[in-house]
């Protein structure tokens, strides 16, 4: 078995059949897929049984107590059989050829070390709204417009949107399931590997389309978590600076207050809410 494809899911069942009947078209046939659904409360658990029974790939899913992703991807990597795994968000959908992209990746780079990121982009069929092209061009979810194929990246765009790795160099390595909510649980194991000796480099042949229109609405939610968790990981790696100090805190402090209705001035003061908060608590 070639690959593993782990997927978390919760309630999104109408979009996890679309993934599954894509990957069900894949142009390689060498892979097993793993869904951990995260204590859904909609058809997913139903629309698994029923998918399984018609399935041309060995499908393998388990349900859990709502525990986050970090915990559902543990549990997927437990029970893989495959020589690499491929992370895929549940509102990611592969283009046919995505899995054969990544193993050609990994056949052009064979060493246990090397990670494949592929290309996460919008899908044709949703609204792009301002809020999600600023989130493109900020790079506060994906950034990939500084890329090249094959340049190496670092560990902050370690996506488990769509990325792949040989679980033999992932070792005894796991999702921190201290992370709750949003932000740094994807980034944190990327920084663990990568002092491992991880070399990540972009594919931008290999394609996820991201099927989830995101709202403005979350943007005070999501980074309020991402300010929570950035106090967890500064923490756990306190030789990278990523905690607001000195000028820099002061700077976003006055961004967030003359520009209070801007998608910028929401983010840093709902970070710095969320940084506030966390750190009181510890």
């Amino acid at each position: 078995m070639k690959f593993t494809v782990i997927i978390p899911t919760f309630n999104r069942a109408e979009i996890l059949q679309r993934n599954l009947n894509l990957l069900a078209t894949q142009t390689f046939d060498d892979f097993e897929v793993i869904v951990i659904d995260d204590g859904s409360t909609d058809e997913t658990l139903r629309l698994l049984r029923e998918f399984e029974k018609k399935v041309k790939f060995p499908l393998k899913f388990l349900t859990q107590k709502n525990s986050g992703q970090a915990t559902a991807r543990n549990r997927g990597i437990e029970i893989s059989t495959g020589e690499i795994l491929l992370f895929l968000g549940d509102d990611m959908l592969p283009l046919p050829n995505l899995l054969e992209k990544h193993f050609d990746f990994h056949k052009k780079f064979p060493a246990e070390n090397f990670a494949c990121l592929g290309l996460v982009r919008w899908h044709p069929e949703i609204r792009i709204s301002k809020f999600m092209k600023w989130l493109e061009k900020s790079g506060a979810q994906f950034k990939f417009h500084d890329l090249k194929e094959n340049s190496q990246t670092d560990f902050w765009r370690f996506y488990t949107a769509n990325i792949s790795f040989k679980k033999k160099f992932l070792g005894k390595e796991r999702f921190n399931e201290n992370f709750s909510g949003w932000g740094f649980e994807d980034a944190e194991i990327g920084l663990r590997l990568q002092k491992k000796g991880m070399k990540l480099l972009f594919n931008p042949e290999a394609i996820a389309q991201h099927f989830h229109e995101i709202s403005a609405e979350s943007l005070t939610d999501r980074q309020f978590a991402a300010g929570r968790n950035a106090v967890k990981f500064q923490k756990l790696h306190p030789e990278i600076s990523i905690l607001p100090r000195g000028r820099k805190l002061l700077a976003q402090k006055i961004i967030a207050k003359l520009f209070p209705f801007s998608f910028y001035g929401k983010a840093k003061k709902s970070f710095l809410r969320g940084i506030a908060e966390a750190s009181r608590e510890s």
